[in-house]
């Protein structure tokens, strides 16, 4: 037996559940990969992949439950930084699907925008020219229907602090960086972002992620938090 939970738009997935949605909208699922991050963005005949997890991740059953049977070719695969938990399964992904373009870090900088169908993922990190640092990610913003959901990577603080003055629309969902890890999150980021929802993308670990002083940074902002290791795999519409 499975359940589903509708929560204002939010939709937990539960074993052999399968969410059709007609052409013209987007569904961008949360993928639960263990200790890692990955979503998929779906519209139409367009499908995107953010991140893809780890090697043992499994991104692969998220792919087959979401993306319409026998469909094995993702348009864009967009790695926010290559940490084997962010790219990690994308070799083997190769072998199984039609991947017609990948770019991630290094390829995408403040300004640049993947125009999907019906969707629009706005790059809000990196600058052009800026050395880069350990944390780096590529940032972004999904745009669709109205709706705005911010992908952050693994950005730390410091990151956190230079960009928050290009948060100037209203954010929807934040996908909380590093696994909710205290290295960034920090209150006056999650203040600015006023989310109604953020996604701690997270498996078994021994790092302590989410940091339970995050999780309370995010609640003391008035702002829900949802994991993947509890609510599994998660669709946003």
């Amino acid at each position: 037996m499975y359940k589903k939970y509708y929560l204002l738009g939010i939709i937990y997935l539960g074993w052999g559940w399968l969410m059709v949605i007609p052409n013209n909208k987007v569904k961008v699922v949360f993928c639960n990969v263990g200790q890692g991050d990955s979503a998929l963005v779906i519209s139409g005949n367009f499908e995107m992949l953010i991140d893809t997890g780890s090697a043992k991740g499994n991104v692969e059953k998220c792919l087959d439950e979401n993306l319409p049977l026998g469909d094995k070719k993702l348009e864009v695969v967009l790695l926010s930084h290559l940490d084997s938990d962010h790219s990690g399964a994308l070799e083997n992904l190769k072998k199984y699907y039609d991947i017609k373009k990948i770019v991630g870090l290094g390829d995408l900088y403040m300004g640049d925008v993947v125009v999907g169908q019906n969707f629009k993922f706005r790059v809000i990190y990196p600058d052009v020219g800026l050395q880069e640092r350990t944390n780096d990610s590529v940032v972004g913003i999904l745009n669709y229907d109205n709706k705005n959901i911010l992908f952050t990577g693994d950005i730390d603080e410091v990151v956190e602090k230079s960009i928050i003055d290009r948060i100037n629309i209203a954010i929807d969902v934040v996908k909380l960086s590093h696994h909710g890890s205290k290295t960034g999150n920090s209150v006056e980021w999650l203040r600015k972002i006023n989310a109604n929802y953020a996604i701690v993308s997270v498996g078994k670990n021994s790092y302590g992620h989410p940091s339970a002083e995050v999780l309370g940074r995010v609640l003391g902002v008035g702002t829900s938090v949802l994991r993947t290791d509890e609510n599994g795999s998660m669709v946003v519409e």
